[in-house]
């Protein structure tokens, strides 16, 4: 079936760009966006799979669909996909697309927060088909992650329904963050290897300039970078059919929001950006002096401003974001930070006492550390010289005509706004959520903080830049001019170690994953069904207090997935059966399953067994009865 999936979506951005006049690389991230979207849905009712069904029915439909037009018509249609499909832009794209998912093939789990959810979450997904039911969910302590960039990994993933495969869910993560930066492409003419392949190696070397950590990883940060540029890029790029011109927007923002739970945060700054932009046009056009014929031209263009696209783009995110939070209320599921942000909210969190040490680490990342925390052979840059580099390019556009004074004023402002709110927003979070995490008082740990967590405003902020120069300048200028600056300022160890470099390291990561799975761990993940194409639910796992390590933890539910398993220890010494009964409730689990205990462990667990025989080792349904509980040895059945 991965053949079909591919042919349907590669179908329906060329019917998309078809449709709207649009290029290949402009449809590429509105087909990705409606894809994820069509996943999301799916997931909910655990029908993930559902979608070869409808890959093979859009196949038909598109067969159909092109036979029941008119020859000429056909004929034009096809002409149009051919010539598209073979652009200098297109080729570049797919080549890209294609060399980078196999380059990442090999790659494997190495970074720690995909092991805390990132992996986790999407492996979970690929045994279950969706969402995991009520007190389910793998990685529990991140319950409500939003699941967007876990679509795409899954989309890959399921080229090879039988066995998960590391490097497939590398491959669709890429896939996805170049699927939005396709878009900077479109300049591009002639089909030239070289020019290609430099475009190609620039577009690759871009995120690098300011954010390293997706090169290793596959959380959402930089892909909420990429989406946020590319809906930055869609509302200045006003020549366009008006249902193109909004859907686009308010698609990206759905997907936006559904990236990562700081999402709505560049969302806002999006609506904001459109808004401002659109009240900018409307008023230039008031003032201009047209015929009624020439404003219906524009207004179905979407020159205009206009009421509707501007509320679905505001609107449509809204809800998207609001079915993924009632989705989470109804299953329980809430992260560690938001729990962290609420007691925050109300003043009962116990914030240490070094915020002065921790300002000072931010200041000093903030002015004199290069944003990927590694030296360049030319420019680093730090995240105020970044800043005020957005600002001086649009200033330089400006005097030299490439951009309208208020376009250039506005955007100037809007950046400089946005980019004190974001690096505010920042250092309070360091002050409060993240108070506790002491890896941020040195300022290599706080500028890893600013880099991940600010690639949308640096990465967004470079894109729509991108656009103004490649757009605004002659054919091949502007290309020259974006190219020298990636790379002069690119971080190209990174950019190597995430393509191919990573290949040196695999077996120390797959050695060091096994060790960390001691026998008693690979006991338990044989008992409760961990790898297999079900789940049955959430088991609370025990080890003696003397044995705690919450490392080996988030390893062991990265092998367990799809079983959500909590962890707890056990002291023999001063806990009764009252506190077994509760870490039990606490942890909504439906199962228990004991290591081996210091002390008469045997005794504790024996009034909730049928006989008063308990084995350790041995995985238990916990059967609740009025204010105890019931221990039954789990069947295969279970």
């Amino acid at each position: 079936m991965a053949g079909i999936h591919v042919e349907v979506f590669l179908t329906l951005i060329l019917y998309i760009a078809w449709k709207f006049k649009v290029r290949f690389v402009e449809a590429f991230p509105v087909g990705c966006s409606l894809l994820v979207l069509l996943l999301y849905l799916l997931s909910f009712f655990r029908a993930l799979s559902f979608s070869d069904y409808l890959a093979a029915a859009g196949l038909i439909a598109a067969v159909f669909f092109l036979m029941k037009k008119p020859k000429e018509q056909r004929r034009e249609i096809m002409g149009y996909a051919r010539q598209e499909l073979f652009s200098a832009s297109a080729l570049t794209a797919l080549g890209m697309a294609f060399l980078v998912c196999f380059c990442v093939g090999g790659k494997a789990v190495s970074w720690w927060d995909d092991y805390n959810f990132w992996a986790t979450d999407v492996k979970s997904l690929f045994y279950l088909d969706g969402f995991a039911h009520k007190y389910a969910n793998v990685a529990a302590e991140f319950g409500d992650y939003p699941p967007g960039t876990q679509m795409m990994k899954w989309w890959f993933l399921h080229f090879y329904p039988a066995e998960f495969q590391e490097g497939l869910m590398f491959a669709g993560y890429y896939f996805m963050n170049l699927a939005f930066l396709f878009p900077l492409l479109r300049t591009m003419k002639k089909r030239n290897i070289f020019v290609m392949a430099l475009g190609a190696a620039a577009l690759w070397f871009f995120p690098a300039v300011a954010e390293g950590f997706w090169l290793d990883g596959c959380c959402a940060d930089l892909t909420m970078a990429v989406i946020y540029g590319a809906f930055l890029t869609a509302v200045v790029d006003k020549n366009h059919d008006k249902l193109f011109y909004y859907g686009r927007q308010a698609l990206f923002l759905m997907v936006l929001v559904l990236c990562k739970n700081t999402g709505f945060i560049w969302a806002a700054f999006g609506m904001i950006f459109s808004c401002g932009y659109q009240y900018l046009a409307h008023k230039k056009e008031g003032g201009e002096q047209r015929s009624g014929e020439q404003k219906g031209r524009d207004e179905s263009k979407g020159r205009g401003a206009d009421g509707k696209g501007i509320l679905a783009v505001i609107l449509l995110p809204v809800l998207t974001q609001g079915s993924w939070l009632f989705f989470c209320l109804l299953n329980r599921r809430v992260a560690k930070l938001t729990g962290t942000a609420l007691k925050m909210a109300v003043g009962s969190m116990n914030i240490p006492a070094y915020q002065e040490d921790m300002v000072k680490a931010f200041v000093e990342a903030f002015f004199c550390w290069p944003l990927h925390r590694w030296k360049t052979i030319a420019v680093d840059l730090s995240p105020v010289g970044l800043y005020l580099l957005l600002l001086l390019a649009l200033y330089l556009l400006y005097r030299f005509r490439v951009l309208e004074r208020k376009t250039a004023v506005y955007t100037g402002i809007f950046f400089a706004l946005s980019g004190a709110a974001f690096y505010a927003f920042n250092l309070l979070g360091h002050l409060t959520i993240f108070a506790i995490e002491t890896q941020y008082l040195e300022p290599f740990g706080m500028i890893s903080s600013i880099e991940r967590y600010g690639a949308p405003f640096t990465i967004g902020g470079l894109y729509l830049l991108a656009y103004y120069i490649l757009n605004g300048t002659r054919q091949g200028v502007g290309a020259v001019l974006c190219m020298a600056f990636v790379f002069l300022t690119t971080d190209y160890t990174s950019a190597y170690r995430g393509l191919v470099g990573y290949r040196e390291n695999v077996q120390d990561v797959m050695a060091q994953r096994e060790e960390m799975i001691d026998d008693g761990a690979e006991v338990f993940l044989q008992a409760v069904g961990a790898g297999e194409k079900k789940s049955i639910g959430r088991v609370l796992y025990l080890r003696d207090v003397s044995d705690i390590s919450w490392v080996r933890n988030t390893y062991i539910s990265f092998e367990a997935a799809p079983v959500s398993v909590m962890y707890g220890s056990v002291d023999t010494a001063v806990m009764g059966s009252e506190e077994i009964v509760k870490a039990v409730e606490d942890a909504h689990a439906g199962f228990l399953y004991v290591d081996a205990l210091k002390g008469e462990g045997e005794e504790l667990f024996a009034p909730f067994v049928e006989g008063g025989e308990f084995t350790y080792g041995c995985l238990y349904r916990a059967v609740g009865e009025g204010d105890g509980m019931r221990l039954v040895k789990a069947t295969g059945s279970d």
